[in-house]
């Protein structure tokens, strides 16, 4: 296995390994290692069925059911998430307009995502790239006495602040805002494998646990425009076959909507659970 190296900060292709097959403990540690090592992996040229792309990702924990985004679920296949905008039953997707502004997935839940594995099915000719930024170094290039500032704060995530929700369905979007009330989790968390220390804040952050919207604002922007600088963000240009695996526990993303909605983007994703966390916010607290 060779691991080449996408961008200085974050990112490396992993090539000479089959993801189709039946690998060993020891394959499946070793791509472990160079994932926490880089927070992002990539494998080009993949062909794998869902269940295929469902048993690699078990290899590496316990996957979510996506039952808090139940209407996204793949029919059949509830460990995959469709990121899609074509139809699905008559009715315009989901998730079309899903990933269009910094975030870590499933950050307004109760038990956020340890990381997300991405498989590319169908793409426009051109553009629909995803941008990735290494929130471990964006905390470690914080200074001290800011260091000191976020280790304290609780960041707040809102569901109503994922992109696209305003085209989403509203039956359904009452559905998402039932199963999913605004919860607190740290602005800085360890990752439990590597140690390192990361940044967990994104623009669907409403404000800071304890503090109004007025007060966070200023913080929330200057963090997230801090991780998301040119040179801490690694852009993925998609081909069919591609499978991307992230780490939210110490990485955000985006989804760019850089393409001719007219022509078919798919894409699935199973998800990695995370660890229990969080308390949900009381209404009167927002």
């Amino acid at each position: 296995m060779e691991a080449i190296r996408l961008a200085n900060a974050l990112g490396a292709e992993l090539r000479g390994v089959d993801i189709t097959g039946d690998l060993s403990g020891s394959e499946i540690e070793a791509i472990r290692k160079v994932w926490n090592e880089h927070h992002l992996i990539v494998f080009r040229g993949v062909t794998m069925t869902p269940p295929q792309h469902i048993a690699f990702s078990k290899r590496f924990g316990a996957l979510d059911d996506h039952a808090s985004t139940p209407h996204e679920r793949l029919d059949g296949y509830p460990q995959l998430l469709e990121v899609t905008n074509k139809p699905k039953n008559g009715q315009p997707s989901q998730s079309r307009n899903t990933g269009r502004n910094w975030h870590s997935d499933y950050s307004y839940t109760g038990r956020p995502a340890a990381a997300s594995m991405l498989y590319c099915t169908e793409k426009p000719p051109v553009g629909g790239d995803t941008m990735f930024c290494n929130m471990a170094r964006a905390y470690d290039e914080l200074s001290d006495k800011m260091k000191g500032v976020v280790d304290d704060f609780q960041s707040v995530y809102d569901i109503n602040l994922v992109s696209g929700v305003s085209k989403r369905d509203p039956e359904k979007m009452a559905v998402l805002r039932e199963l999913n009330p605004p919860i607190a989790h740290p602005c800085v968390r360890t990752h439990p494998e590597s140690g390192v220390k990361a940044l967990y804040v994104s623009e669907r952050t409403s404000h800071f646990d304890g503090m109004n919207r007025a007060e966070s604002a200023p913080i929330i922007d200057y963090l997230c425009r801090h991780a998301t600088r040119a040179e801490n963000v690694y852009r993925h240009q998609w081909r069919v076959g591609d499978l991307v695996c992230w780490d939210n526990r110490s990485t955000m993303h985006i989804a760019l909507g850089d393409f001719d909605p007219a022509q078919p983007r798919h894409m699935l994703r199973t998800t990695l659970q995370g660890e229990p966390s969080g308390h949900v916010v009381p209404p009167a607290d927002l």
